[in-house]
């Protein structure tokens, strides 16, 4: 195909003036992401490769040099990615920008002969499609190739014999992701990345059966791996948002197109974006759950905002109020002036809610207000997700005074032989329990894993203020070992969380609460407390049982791909014969420090103490409140159900009373 035909038939193409808008604004608006994309570009021209875009799935940090002809499976450590990476052709997009920014031909002459280099060098063969040929690259190539050639349309470089080679192997592509194989990418993010390039090349040559069956594959493969809580089935916020975007250019596309957008596509766009408003945290960072990186989740709040605006979803008001004020960098040039007026037109306002409890993919996310000096707690207790999902059951994630003080330990690396990756993966690394130290699953690879048992969902419970956040695993119920777990998170206030660990076993064992504390501040211990001094942020986690032991454990964290740094955790121990409960209180934002301590329970019916393994008390005195809590354990009958504990009285398996005030009961 010449270049007049391949470019009069691109409806997405740049009109006149549309460089010049698209400049000023970035410049205006995106002064740091100009500069990166500028020196990626340069690089690039150099030969020069560093894999540092915020949603690069596998980020580098130190510039690999190459030079013509290039060697495309050079691979400069152990771990494959990098070859993944480079053959995306991400950087063909930075350079279309610079190009468009500058008008200068080098950027031109850049795409123009690291592509050829690349057709000419990279043939497609049984042994590429294992490594520069995956169909997953081939999905996003499709996607990258055909939206940077667009920035080049004014160039001379550009010409009928470039467009010839390059329209050519972009139907190879295309006939390569029509033939693909539909098991495997039924259910995988893998699936939804294809597809959504064979669409985009559908599109860009005019090939129906192409388009036609990108959209067909994509509804099926949104209805299947999308939860209808909104959230990736994977459980990986990294990869829900790389499937999202795949989601959202789907739409793009056939919105320039003019063409029909089926109702399962916008439907999981809709769901998919609000997941990133409920797991979004205060600093507007996705957690690191799972395979996933600490990146900022507002970029794609804001395409999600317009793209939907324009479909009449009501849900962009949300979108754009947890966004921010302009659009995000990429949806300047990608959407233009059309989607920024789109936006701007939009009202932005924050959720009334604060808590979002995802019970589909057992995700809860509990708030107390929008800013970025918040109070924000993740409790997760889901399915494993498959090779991108970690062993984290019962896992909590803390932020107090908008700064992160227990954490996910992250991904690091895919590499199976690497040992921080099963241990990253494993439970050693989350804010969970253990059982005489093991854990309760174990990997075969780096994808792969056997004993993954399933969770118990209960579901939340909120009254009166309080939250009550529950779930349990089988695990343990596997190997000889006979334990039930059962955590317990009890919301009393912002920042201020009960943690009531259960063990329900005729067994003697023993049991290790773990807890990940963010790096960036220092602990320190006290009696039977740790306190974590942060930036902002000053919390303090509480041990009330005197069986209770804890001592200091060396930690990794890992907030991007291949960069880990050290860090330090805590883990709190008990042993237990049969029915074993264990607390622990979190408190932030205190000026003094919490009080707690356990109390008995008594029997007003029989006026006498109950024994410890029917029910305990717990007191807690804060800066605002005094609390009393009586968890009961046993499945107590007639008069025996009456509970007390100062005045703190009532039925059921959790009591609380604040300043001697009436008593909520939960049953």
């Amino acid at each position: 195909m010449n270049k007049k035909t391949y470019f009069e038939r691109q409806k997405n193409r740049y009109k006149e003036g549309e460089f010049r808008w698209c400049t000023q604004t970035v410049l205006q608006q995106h002064k740091e992401n100009c500069r990166q994309i500028m020196r990626i570009a340069d690089e690039a021209v150099r030969l020069e490769f560093l894999f540092d875009l915020p949603w690069d799935m596998e980020r580098t940090y130190k510039i690999e040099k190459f030079q013509y002809p290039i060697d495309w499976t050079y691979m400069p450590t152990d771990d494959s990615e990098f070859i993944y990476q480079m053959n995306r052709h991400r950087y063909f997009i930075c350079l279309g920008q610079a190009y468009a920014m500058t008008g200068n031909e080098k950027y031109a002459e850049a795409f123009v002969r690291i592509l050829r280099d690349w057709i000419e060098h990279v043939p497609l063969n049984q042994e590429s499609k294992k490594v520069t040929w995956r169909e997953i690259e081939a999905g996003i190539r499709a996607e990258n190739w055909t939206k940077s050639i667009l920035y080049f349309e004014n160039s001379s470089l550009v010409d009928d014999d470039f467009m010839e080679l390059f329209t050519k192997s972009l139907e190879e592509h295309g006939e390569y992701l029509f033939n693909a194989k539909r098991g495997f990418q039924i259910s995988s993010n893998w699936g939804v990345l294809e597809n959504h390039g064979l669409l985009f090349i559908g599109l860009a040559l005019g090939k129906e059966i192409y388009t036609e069956t990108a959209l067909k594959r994509l509804e099926q493969e949104v209805q299947i791996q999308i939860f209808s809580d909104g959230v990736h089935w994977e459980q990986s916020c990294m990869y829900h948002n790389e499937v999202l975007h795949c989601v959202l250019e789907t739409i793009h596309m056939l919105q320039a197109w003019g063409r029909k957008i089926p109702e399962k596509i916008t439907e999981a766009a809709r769901r998919m974006a609000m997941v990133n408003v409920a797991w979004k945290k205060p600093d507007g960072c996705q957690p690191l759950t799972g395979d996933s990186d600490e990146t900022n989740v507002e970029d794609m709040l804001a395409v999600s905002a317009i793209l939907l605006a324009k479909e009449g979803k009501k849900e962009a008001e949300v979108l754009k109020g947890c966004a921010g004020q302009y659009p995000d960098y990429e949806s300047i040039w990608d959407l233009r002036r059309e989607g920024a007026e789109i936006y701007e037109r939009i009202l932005g306002r924050v959720p009334q809610q604060t808590n979002f409890m995802l019970e589909e993919s057992g995700n809860y996310y509990v708030r107390n207000n929008w800013e970025r000096n918040g109070e924000y707690l993740h409790f997760r207790n889901g399915c494993l997700g498959g090779g991108h999902g970690h062993n984290d059951k019962l896992h909590i994630d803390v932020v107090s005074e908008g700064e992160d003080v227990l954490v996910d330990a992250g991904r690091y690396q895919y590499t199976y032989h690497e040992k921080n990756r099963i241990w990253l993966k494993s439970a050693y690394a989350h804010n969970t329990l253990l059982v005489d130290n093991k854990d309760f699953m174990e990997y075969t690879d780096a994808w792969g894993s056997e004993y993954a048992a399933p969770e118990l969902r209960i579901s939340p419970i909120q009254k009166a203020g309080y939250l009550v956040l529950e779930g349990a695993h089988t695990g343990y119920l596997q190997k000889g070992v006979q334990v039930l777990l059962k955590r317990m998170v009890v919301v009393l206030e912002p920042g201020v969380y009960v943690l009531a660990d259960m063990a329900y076993t005729s067994e003697k064992h023993t049991y290790s609460r773990l807890f990940h504390f963010n790096n960036q501040g220092n602990l320190v211990c006290e009696d039977n407390r740790i306190v974590y001094n942060g930036t902002r942020a000053k919390m303090e986690l509480v041990f009330p049982q005197e069986n209770i032991s804890f001592h200091r454990i060396e930690s990794k964290i890992s907030r991007h791909y291949n960069l880990y740094e050290k860090n330090e955790a805590v883990s709190a121990e008990a042993q237990g014969e049969g029915q074993t409960a264990m607390f622990a209180v979190l408190a932030g934002k205190q000026m003094q420090p919490v009080q707690v301590c356990m109390r008995s329970v008594y029997n007003p019916v029989r006026n006498c103490a109950l024994k410890e393994e029917y029910a305990q008390g717990l007191y807690i005195r804060t800066d605002n409140h005094e609390y009393r809590l009586i968890f009961r354990y046993k499945d107590l009958t007639g008069p025996h159900d009456l509970l007390q504990m100062d005045s703190c009285m009532g039925i059921g398996r959790l009591l609380i009373s604040a300043d001697g005030e009436n008593t909520i009961s939960f049953a």
